[in-house]
Order: C-alpha cells, then sequence, then structure tokens
C-alpha cells in the first residue's frame, strides 16, 4: 500500500469519526433536554404536581 493511499484510507476513517461523533453528541444533546424539561415531568405525574401546587397556595393563602 502506497504513502498516498494509506493517507487517503486515514483521511476517510477521520471524517466517518467526525460524523459518527458529531452524530453522537446530537443523540446525547437531544437526551439531557428531555431529561431536563420540566413540561416532561409534569406530564408523567400530573396528580402529583397539582396536589403539589395546591399545597403550596394553601400554604402561601393561609400565611396572609
Amino acid at each position: 500500500m502506497s504513502a498516498a493511499a494509506s493517507r487517503e484510507v486515514l483521511e476517510a476513517r477521520i471524517v466517518h469519526q467526525r460524523r459518527a461523533l458529531a452524530e453522537a453528541l446530537g443523540d446525547l444533546g437531544e437526551r439531557a433536554r428531555a431529561e431536563i424539561d420540566p413540561r416532561r415531568w409534569v406530564r408523567e405525574r400530573p396528580a402529583a404536581w397539582l396536589a403539589g401546587a395546591l399545597v403550596i397556595g394553601f400554604l402561601v393563602g393561609v400565611r396572609r
């Protein structure tokens, strides 16, 4: 294998790995945003959030 062919193979691998890394980072970013999205938390447990809001509202109202 000549040096030029070897270099081309390495460059092709680098390009492929960069694309794979960019895709993996994109997926990781989406996953991170989904994990910290408060809308998802409320959708998963709406009764708990409603109860919490009622308790906080009651406590704030009683203090006045």
